[in-house]
């Protein structure tokens, strides 16, 4: 029964949540990252030229290359670039991607979940984490493929890490491992607030010997990227353009936590005037709020033992909640050069979302009521078709939205303005703007214009170093689970006696 209601729900995900999203549709939605296609397009492209791994879009900045998968985390490109390359178009690909990190993020949040509570509670977990409406916001207002694979991935990491500290198993430890990377290499901004997260679970868990490897090989397996994007950032306009958004003008006000207009505009500098919605969802929050009452009434009432693991992700949460209020400003100022670069300060909400799915788990776990399950399983059906409504975009037709999007004209001559951080320095900043609306580019500009050191054709030394560390330890781990697969096949294949020695030997 527990295996058809599960089945059940992900059947609601896909044709409930993920109905804009089929790939088969002669439709789509336009949202505020309109590069994503482009960039899709070019790191196929350099797939396909065996330019492994893609740094440079080639045909970007009038055919000149730019360097955005250099700086911009790869893992959703890879992933995406896969879908693309067994015949799917890139906006199929795009929807699809989009599609199956929501099925990631809601079977991993399950799985964490199930590892503290009953399948209930930890379904009605899974389903709150992917309908909290910051979801809707990533895919069909913003666009933003890359947060929303970190928020796919983070709790599955969660759920490997905590399964690696319980058992002494290379299989695990390379999943574990292998997982991580990807983690830490699906956004730029959410992995790095994620190293301290994972950190600390890591530190809470009995057997920290397993995970802490696993977190250092993650790491030298996503050097490829980090490496090169830390060591020739200098190289870019990044440290001036991100000055030009200041995080003083983005803070939330309370109330618009639990309820603000839906729409597909901007963010703007008060609470009155955003043209985007951040309401985490009212389900969530109610349910989370039960549950964090009922963890202060078990700790300070009943004086339970208090759970490292329960109390980490309310601290977390409510934490980062309170990052994103006009409040928090003290602790932005203090620390700016650090939480500069989060650049918004409701991006918060994204990595809170699991620990608010947590404590919401947590209450219905420890309610005690008659035919809970059938309770729970309704408001799993609730939560799905009361917020099914935010799961949609600004629908135009594919075909429009590839004129718009996907043409040369718009590869070569518009995608890189949309990401002008990742200019080189080697051309003038100003200059290279003041040709974003011109209808022809000066053939001396490119004539001269370089984006030194970085070339398709060759690699800088911190690239190749980075290349190394990064090939070095998968051939390690590797290694390590060929180790695992022949140590199993001697021992089950053959060193397993026969039937007949069996028999024999009676």
């Amino acid at each position: 029964m527990k295996k058809i209601t599960f089945v059940v729900v992900l059947f609601l995900i896909v044709f409930i949540l993920g109905r804009n999203l089929n790939p088969f549709s002669s439709t789509m939605f336009t949202f505020h990252d309109s590069t994503q296609p482009a960039r899709i397009q070019q790191f196929v492209l350099e797939l396909r030229q065996l330019h492994i791994p893609p740094r440079i879009a080639p045909d970007f900045n009038f055919k000149l290359g730019f360097p955005v998968f250099n700086f911009y985390a790869p893992f959703s490109y890879w992933l995406t670039g896969l879908i693309n390359l067994t015949g799917f178009d890139i906006v199929s690909s795009l929807k699809l991607s989009f599609l199956l990190a929501l099925l990631v993020g809601f079977t991993g949040s399950y799985l964490f979940l199930k590892n503290f509570f009953d399948f209930y509670p930890s379904l009605l977990g899974g389903v709150l984490y992917i309908t909290s409406l910051y979801f809707p916001l990533d895919i069909f207002v913003r666009g933003n493929l890359a947060e929303l694979w970190f928020l796919a991935l983070m709790p599955l990491t969660f759920h490997l890490a905590y399964k690696n500290s319980l058992k002494n198993n290379r299989k695990i430890f390379f999943l574990t491992t292998i997982i991580l990377s990807f983690t830490l290499t699906s956004h730029n901004i959410y992995s790095l607030i994620f190293i301290p997260l994972v950190l600390i679970f890591i530190l809470l868990l009995k057997n920290k010997k397993t995970n802490l490897p696993s977190l250092l090989f993650a790491l030298f397996l996503s050097g490829y990227f980090w490496l090169p994007a830390i060591a020739e950032m200098s190289s870019t306009w990044a440290k001036e353009v991100a000055t030009l958004t200041s995080f003083q003008n983005h803070f939330l006000c309370l109330n618009q936590l639990w309820d603000s207009p839906w729409g597909y505009g901007g963010s703007t500098q008060d609470c009155i005037s955003d043209g985007l919605s951040f309401k985490i969802g009212k389900l969530q929050i109610i349910f989370f709020t039960l549950g964090l009452l009922m963890f202060l009434y078990k700790t300070l009432v009943k004086k339970n033992k208090i759970n490292k693991i329960l109390l980490f992700f309310t601290i977390y949460s409510l934490f980062f909640l309170f990052l994103t209020l006009y409040q928090s400003k003290l602790i932005w100022e203090l620390f700016s050069p650090i939480m500069s670069v989060v650049q918004f300060p409701w991006r918060f909400i994204g990595p809170s979302l699991l620990g608010i799915s947590f404590l919401a788990s947590y209450f219905f776990q420890n309610l005690k009521i008659p035919i809970k399950s059938f309770i729970v399983f309704f408001l799993i059906l609730a939560t799905i078709f009361i917020n099914q409504k935010y799961f949609k975009g600004q629908t135009i037709k594919q075909t429009e939205f590839e004129k718009r999007y996907l043409t040369q004209s718009y590869i070569e001559k518009k995608a890189a303005y949309a990401i002008a951080e990742y200019l080189p320095k080697t051309i003038d900043y100003n200059y290279w703007r003041s040709l974003e609306k011109k209808k022809e580019v000066p053939l001396e500009f490119i004539a001269k214009s370089s984006i030194e050191p970085f070339d398709k054709d060759k690699q800088t030394l911190i690239e190749k170093v980075g290349n190394f560390i990064s090939l070095s330890t998968l051939i390690f781990l590797m290694f390590l689970n060929i180790k695992i697969i022949n140590r199993f096949l001697k021992k089950n294949l053959f060193e397993r006696p026969s039937n007949n020695v069996k028999q024999n030997s009676r």
